[in-house]
Order: C-alpha cells, then structure tokens, then sequence
C-alpha cells in the first residue's frame, strides 16, 4: 500500500515538473502583482547605405521607362514651301511644250499664236500677197502680213527651195516657197526653214513643225502656253 502511494507520489510531481517548464516566466513586482515576462523584441536587420542606393536606382529606371511608354510621340510637321521657278519644265534635258504655244518672229518684230504639230515635217507661217521675183540673179519672195499695229506691212525674203504640197480633195498641187526664218519658243531661238502658205482659214497664224522641235522638245497636247518666248 505505502509502495503504491509513492509511486503515485512520483509520477505526480514529475508532471508538475514538466509543466512549470512549458509555463512561461513570471514576476512578481509592483506591489506583488504578477506580470509575465515578454520575450525582448527583435531589431530590424540593419541594410546597408549601399544596397538602399542600388533598390533606389532601379526604382527610377523603372519610372523612366514608364514615362517613356506612357508619354505620346509627338510629330513634327514642316511646312513645304512651294517654289515658282520661271525656267521652262524639261524632262530628261528636253523642254515640255503645250499644244498652243505663243511664238516670237524677230524679222517680223511681231507674236504669233502658234499650234506645235508633230505630225507636219515642216515649220509653216501666213503670208498673203506671195510672189515670185529675182534679186542679184537669185529667187527671192516678197509676201505681206499683218503686224502688231494690224497694218499691212510687205517684207521679202531668198528663196531657198521650193516645195510642191500635195492637198486632199485637190487635183493639182501647191507650190509653196520655203524660206530661213528665226522663231524664239520659251527659251529656244533658232533659224529653220518656214513654208509660206495663206493661213487665214486657221485660228493660228504659225504652225512649227519637228525641224523645229528636232528632237528638243517634248509636246505634252494637255498643257497650253507653258513657256513664254523671249524677245531679242
């Protein structure tokens, strides 16, 4: 019986032993009250100067980048500015003529409304009164026109052949006299040979032909007076 109490006696403080451990400490002050003890609190990990720097730099690059997604392109737009040029439009080296050009004849001190036509071989002007007569035993050619004042003035000029025009609808054919004459058309000046014919029944008074343009000029028929012939 005593046997057995002791070991109950045993086991029981060795319960209360290992109970008191798990509890936690106490103290007994102001006053005798008991307060537990609270473990001390842990201090932040110290960072260094080095590495605050470093997580600062990378948050400025990354508002950067933003910045630069988030800001809108801003486009720049130059005026053009549109530049007259007063010189004839060439192409390849070739001056651009329109179908109806104005024409400068310095032998006759007069402008002419004239048609480029591509499909006549020979450069041709109006002329009335045509007639045949010798000077110094050459051919020469006297013919009337009108000039700037409308008056009727008489010029003559050599003769340096004479053609025969073969006319549709007509059976004989007509002998026209061909004569050196210079014709200024925009910036071109040059001595060709001119057929006068009586063009009263057409609206222009000179017609140039390709030994005129001879390979110089570029016939755009869309376009009309684009060059402006000079006067000397």
């Amino acid at each position: 019986m005593r046997y057995t109490f002791f070991i109950i006696s045993v086991i029981f403080f060795f319960f209360i032993g290992c109970t008191a451990q798990n509890l936690p400490e106490k103290s007994t002050k102001n006053n005798g009250k008991i307060y537990e003890k609270k473990s001390p609190k842990q201090k932040p990990q110290e960072q260094s100067i080095d590495s605050v720097e470093q997580k600062l730099d990378a948050v400025k690059k990354r508002i950067e980048v933003v910045e630069q997604k988030v800001q809108p392109k801003i486009i720049v737009k130059e005026k053009i500015k549109t530049i007259i040029v007063e010189k004839p439009i060439t192409t390849d080296s070739k001056t651009i003529v329109g179908l109806y050009e104005n024409v400068y004849i310095p032998f006759l001190e007069k402008t002419f409304k004239a048609k480029i036509d591509t499909g006549a071989t020979t450069t041709s002007m109006h002329a009335q009164d045509i007639k045949e007569f010798e000077r110094d035993g050459k051919k020469w050619v006297k013919f009337k026109y009108l000039n700037k004042d409308e008056k009727l003035i008489e010029k003559s000029l050599p003769v340096e052949r004479i053609v025969s025009i073969k006319r549709h609808g007509i059976k004989e054919n007509q002998k026209r006299y061909v004569v050196k004459v210079r014709i200024n058309l925009g910036e071109f000046s040059e001595v060709v040979d001119v057929s006068l014919t009586n063009r009263s029944k057409f609206s222009y008074p000179v017609l140039v032909g390709r030994n005129y343009l001879n390979g110089f000029m570029v016939v755009d028929v869309s376009k009309e007076y684009v060059t402006k012939p000079k006067k000397n």
